[in-house]
């Protein structure tokens, strides 16, 4: 078990996905040093109350989510100039009442290019960085999530059945993290990210081990 957690360990260190985004107000790219500070840049954002820099919040996740695809200035765009204040305003008072996965409530605010698992659970995971993590197109192959997911061709819809096998995701990458803390401090979206970089890098079975199936 020890050589197991050492493998998640290395790969959570390893994880390699460009921890940037964009300040908005300074109208320039931010690059941070640690992935979790950019956790704690978005995470005020999205929690401060302010229409403005809620906005920003939102539009930096698509940013940094979009950050290797070519269509990362179309969506971000498209998001600051669709999403109404109204939105933005329903949106600031979820999140300071959201419990659970919340994932239905989320997508019921109707922001624009957040309305499937991808991003609403990015969202999420943003919001509480401390309890939550992602669950992506690239995650979801993985056989236990395939085998618990009803998946389309290019997205995971949120419906009841897929927000349980989201929980059951959250809770496995908690008790993995449980397990690792007494050598790192580890969130259970600290061990998504290193089982991202496994699944990213060609190595889905040996990603698949740590889950026990």
């Amino acid at each position: 078990m020890k050589a197991i957690g050492d493998m998640l360990l290395q790969a959570i260190k390893a994880y390699d996905y460009p921890p940037v985004t964009y300040d908005f107000a300074q109208q320039r790219e931010i690059r941070f040093s640690m992935v979790q500070d950019l956790d704690n840049y978005l995470h005020t954002l999205l929690h401060s109350g302010d229409t403005q820099h809620v906005k920003d919040g939102l539009s930096g996740i698509l940013y940094w989510g979009h950050y290797r695809t070519g269509i990362r200035e179309y969506r971000v765009n498209r998001f600051r100039t669709t999403v109404t204040s109204d939105q933005i305003e329903q949106g600031i008072k979820t999140f300071k009442a959201l419990d659970g996965t919340g994932l239905t409530k989320l997508q019921k605010l109707g922001l624009p290019e957040f309305r499937y698992m991808a991003f609403v659970s990015k969202l999420r995971t943003f919001l509480d960085p401390e309890r939550y993590c992602v669950l992506d197109s690239k995650i979801a192959r993985l056989t236990p999530l395939t085998a618990r997911l009803t998946l389309q061709p290019t997205y995971i819809p949120i419906t009841a059945h897929n927000e349980r096998a989201y929980a059951w995701w959250v809770n496995v990458c908690q008790s993995l993290a449980s397990h690792l803390r007494t050598r790192l401090t580890t969130r259970p979206v600290d061990v998504e990210r290193g089982l991202f970089y496994l699944v990213d890098h060609g190595q889905r079975g040996v990603a698949e081990q740590f889950l026990g199936e």
